[in-house]
């Protein structure tokens, strides 16, 4: 089982870490030590279903992987006095959705190669695939990995070299709920996308800068990575925008944060 990992950091602004879907904790590693290192203390969850058994996540709905989220929250929260969240993918959509369901627990987001809609057609008939077939045939094989450019980190990385398609039919729920949520979140966030992510159009990021409610939006593209950006080629550069974009989240006055324009 790859486990939940927490490191400790003297400011008052604490960061949740949500990995992506079939992914593990350890993806969001490399952003995790980066917030720690200035100051930021961290918890990174592990999402019902990941990390143990592909068979596992084929039993979870979304909504399980929103209670791992929420658990997360409960512990961060009772060692910290304000609280960030930080997703890639899939965690990008359930942060997303604490945002919007939970705004009182949500100071910042930042929100890396969110997937608000999916390019490949053949994604519509994957919930009635999902149902026809049995649970060990409804699987796409991922022998390479995770979508990084970066080969070490591809061939070290202990995501399901599985997807069920269940999982996906949930992704797709969770999808819909969070696109008409989105005008509904108004925290400050920090949007970042691979300029060459395979597994969700960059055009994602524009639609989601449109789609939120908030006054304060900064955004950047990461040149040469895929899509798995907190692992990638420039996942240092990922950790230092979101550090700075924390730290100027904590700096500014409450009432800033509903001042600040769009970036």
């Amino acid at each position: 089982m790859v486990d939940a990992f927490s490191l400790p950091g003297s400011r008052p602004l604490g960061c949740l870490l949500v990995h992506g879907f079939t992914g593990t904790p350890e993806e969001m590693r490399p952003l995790g030590e980066a917030l720690a290192a200035r100051g930021f203390p961290v918890h990174a969850v592990r999402l019902a279903g990941h990390g143990t058994d592909v068979a596992e996540l084929a039993r979870t709905r979304w909504t399980d992987w929103f209670a791992s989220v929420e658990a997360g929250v409960a512990r961060l929260r009772a060692s910290t006095e304000r609280l960030a969240v930080a997703g890639m993918s899939m965690g990008s959509l359930l942060a997303l959705h604490l945002a919007a369901t939970r705004p009182e627990d949500v100071t910042a987001l930042v929100l890396c190669g969110t997937p608000l809609r999916l390019s490949d057609a053949r994604v519509r008939w994957v919930p009635l695939l999902a149902r026809l077939l049995p649970t060990r045939l409804a699987m796409l094989p991922k022998p390479d990995g995770p979508d990084v450019a970066d080969a070490a980190m591809r061939a070290a990385s202990r995501s399901y070299r599985m997807t069920p398609l269940a999982g996906v039919t949930e992704l797709l729920r969770l999808q819909a709920v969070v696109r008409r949520e989105l005008s509904h979140v108004t925290q400050p966030a920090l949007l970042l996308h691979g300029r060459h992510d395979h597994s969700v159009p960059l055009a994602n990021l524009e639609l989601l800068r449109r789609s939120l409610g908030s006054p304060w939006i900064e955004t950047g593209v990461l040149e040469h990575s895929w899509h798995v950006i907190t692992i990638d080629v420039e996942r240092d550069e990922v950790g230092r925008l979101a550090a700075e974009f924390l730290e100027r989240v904590e700096a500014a006055p409450a009432h800033a944060e509903s001042d600040r324009p769009r970036s």
